[in-house]
């Protein structure tokens, strides 16, 4: 029993002691140099350094700049002191793992005298005082406010060209359209149809197609709904919900009438064709 604590307390010492260490320079550091703390031992490579653990290494009045593979099997800590005098390195507890055991190592501690980068023989020649603050031509101020004038400049340019194009630019033939009241423009169709004396020429499809086109056109300002495209009774259903029944239920029947002169070339007289004139210009005078 005595044999097996020996051998346990001679492995846990191995495993705390059984390393070298190296630190340098150890003289004529100053202020910003970069010195390295060497630390060798069984196991202990840049890979099984125990990451989450390092970033607490406090090393005292020494900043820790980097961790990279050494010679000889080293690990290199980089390190760097911005205090000037007689400064201590920490000793540390380096933590590393080997085959999924926790291990680590404990440094030396160790007393530095680093030199400040100032003349002692001129001290205050060597840190000059913060000049003040060099202002170049105007100073920003002058420059934003040009730029802001410049910009005032242009969107008044560009709203001036854009009031100039609409007010010389010509209105199209819908928008002229659109701006007549929907009965009047209607009554003006119908008249114009009648002054084309299609009857009298033997146009009769081409007549009641006007006719059925102008009645479409007009419904459609009216309630505001896109009926030229639609069948009879497609428009039907559409005004359901806009136009007084008898009057949609008037306007259908109108309309297929109109359909059977067009498609399936009916033949009206010249009295029937003359009371469908009449009629559609009633359905414009009910709305």
């Amino acid at each position: 029993m005595k044999k097996i604590l020996t051998l346990l307390l001679l492995f846990f010492v191995s495993n705390i002691f059984a390393f070298d260490e190296n630190f340098e320079p150890k003289e004529n550091l100053t202020v910003g140099d970069r010195a390295v703390l060497s630390v060798k031992a069984n196991g202990l490579t840049l890979d099984s350094l125990d990451k989450e653990k390092l970033s607490s290494l406090n090393f005292g009045d020494f900043e820790l700049l980097d961790i990279k593979q050494g010679t000889d099997g080293a690990v290199d800590f980089v390190l760097t002191s911005f205090k000037a005098g007689k400064v201590e390195l920490l000793s540390v507890d380096i933590p590393y793992i080997v085959n999924g055991d926790s291990k680590f190592i404990k440094t030396t501690a160790l007393p530095i005298e680093i030199k400040s980068v100032m003349d002692p023989q001129k001290p205050s020649s060597d840190i000059a005082d913060i000049k003040g603050i060099f202002v170049y031509g105007h100073g920003i101020s002058w420059y934003l406010v040009l730029l802001l004038i410049f910009v005032l400049i242009a969107v008044t340019g560009y709203l001036i060209y854009l009031y100039i194009k609409k007010r010389n630019r010509k209105p199209t033939q819908e928008e002229i359209i659109m701006a007549i009241p929907p009965k009047e423009y209607a009554i003006s169709q119908l008249e114009k149809l009648k002054e084309e004396n299609l009857i009298e020429k033997g146009q009769i499809k081409e007549y009641y197609d006007k006719l059925s086109d102008i009645l479409r056109f007009y419904v459609s300002r009216v309630y505001k709904v896109d009926g030229m495209e639609k069948t009879t009774t497609e428009l039907y259903h559409l005004l359901k919900n806009y136009a007084p029944a008898d009057f949609n239920r008037d306007l259908k029947q109108y309309l297929i009438t109109c359909d059977f002169v067009k498609f399936a070339k009916v033949v009206p007289s010249e009295q029937d064709m003359q009371d469908d004139f009449v009629k559609a210009k009633g359905f414009v005078e009910r709305i």
